[in-house]
């Protein structure tokens, strides 16, 4: 017990040592969001209001990103675990604050100083850095003067649960290769449906997809864990849940799988913007 304890103490040590801040750090202002965004679209359109921006880059001791503040501080307060700015724009988890943090872009450089825990990008993007998560927001409070305070809310969106019969799933083989992603298709006679194919996902992936569709935080109460196979067409998903082609209703293509998606209120903690200011640029 006493080995353990003391190794607790020893952690909480080196926590509170570590580094919170870059060493270096630039802020360059990069102009609005390009028309179309900068991360690509889907099925739907789009990954949210202020969610077009790049992809983040960590090498070595740099950390690199030409994006938004408003998905900068989706990742720097630890929202890649549900999946990062998407999940925070559909939910309006992150509110207040002007607009141009949603419609302007910025490209950020920051040092990472010698003896601060090293992450990957795979860490970063799973929400699993937090020593990076901090130095961003030192960032955040130091050059965009950010202010938040955390407060939880009641979300509209669906839940992702087990027929009465049970699922009708593949597994996913060791061969098959990882794919991801929703698209629009016409056939010949012009019917518009949307096609959502997923290989080796495990079902935060696919709540992630149906997220994508719904523009609605959709929370995953499967308890299946794993990695699966999905093939799904549906009619193209539109506000008010109808459909407008001969393709079965996305609600009804699920049910094929022995899953039901269902309209629900959650408490999620959200954040909300007190103070940000536009930087100058370095």
């Amino acid at each position: 017990m006493r080995t353990i304890a003391l190794a607790l103490v020893s952690l909480a040590f080196l926590q509170a040592q570590s580094p919170t801040a870059f060493e270096v750090a630039s802020v360059k202002p990069m102009g609005p969001v390009p028309a179309g965004g900068g991360r690509g679209t889907n099925a739907s359109g789009g990954a949210g209001e202020g969610c077009d921006g790049g992809f983040p880059r960590l090498d070595n001791d740099r950390f690199s990103v030409v994006t938004t503040p408003f998905a900068l501080i989706t990742w720097a307060y630890g929202y890649n675990k549900t999946w990062g700015c998407s999940y925070v724009s559909f939910g309006n988890l992150l509110s207040g604050g002007p607009s141009w943090i949603r419609t302007e872009r910025f490209e950020i450089q920051g040092k990472i100083p010698e003896g601060a825990t090293k992450y990957d990008i795979n860490q970063f993007m799973a929400g699993d850095a937090p020593g990076l998560e901090r130095m961003i927001q030192t960032l955040l409070a130091e050059r965009f003067k950010l202010v938040v305070h955390k407060e939880t809310r009641q979300v509209s969106g669906y839940a992702l649960t087990q027929g009465k019969g049970g699922t009708k799933l593949t597994s996913a083989g060791a061969d098959d290769r990882r794919q991801f992603g929703v698209k629009r298709i016409a056939d010949a006679n012009g019917q518009v449906s949307s096609r959502l194919v997923a290989r080796r996902v495990e079902m935060r992936d696919f709540a992630f997809l149906l997220l994508m569709t719904t523009q609605r935080p959709v929370i995953d109460r499967t308890g299946l864990t794993g990695e699966f196979n999905f093939d799904l067409d549906f009619a193209p998903f539109d506000s008010d849940g109808t459909a407008d082609s001969s393709a079965p209703s996305l609600f009804t293509a699920i049910q094929k799988l022995g899953m039901r998606l269902e309209t629900t209120k959650a408490p999620l903690e959200g954040l909300v913007i007190d103070r940000a200011e536009r930087p100058e640029a370095n």
